[in-house]
């Protein structure tokens, strides 16, 4: 009797595997990786976050770090094909914290500088994107909204 139930049970499983896709979307992501230089620099941290340019397409939002001008974002987190806004926040040289200095549990990010760019992601993806950030494309710094702040 015991035996049965495993089968069925395993059977349904299966099938749920099946029918929903077991793991992933739908989406036709690719994978993101290349460089970010700002004015020069390039060995700069921080992070990146990509939002479809148009809203409504369903297409997901993605998310990395970058670490010494780098990043890489795989297939399975990655993009589609298309029109992104992307958001880049790079850890000002210099004003990093101290290990340590932060509360426990909270991330020793330190002031962070705010750019904005319009990037067209390739069919297929690519290894090679290089974002190069000037002044133009700076939205705000988080030391300067903190100061402002009450």
């Amino acid at each position: 009797m015991r035996t049965c139930f495993w089968q069925i049970a395993g059977m349904i499983v299966g099938l749920s595997c099946f029918v929903a896709g077991c793991g992933g979307d739908s989406f036709d992501r690719v994978p993101l990786a290349g460089t970010v230089t700002c004015d020069g620099m390039e060995s700069i941290n921080g992070g990146i976050l990509a939002t479809p340019a148009q809203e409504g397409t369903g297409a997901p939002k993605v998310s990395g770090p970058i670490t010494d001008g780098k990043f890489s974002i795989p297939a399975a987190q990655g993009p589609v094909a298309g029109s992104y806004i992307f958001e880049i926040s790079l850890q000002i040289p210099g004003m990093q914290p101290k290990p340590g200095s932060s509360p426990e549990g909270e991330r020793e990010t330190g002031p962070t500088i705010t750019y904005r760019k319009s990037i067209d992601v390739p069919a297929g993806g690519s290894s090679s994107l290089t974002i190069a950030l000037t002044a133009a494309d700076k939205v705000g710094d988080s030391e300067a909204r903190a100061s402002a702040e009450p």
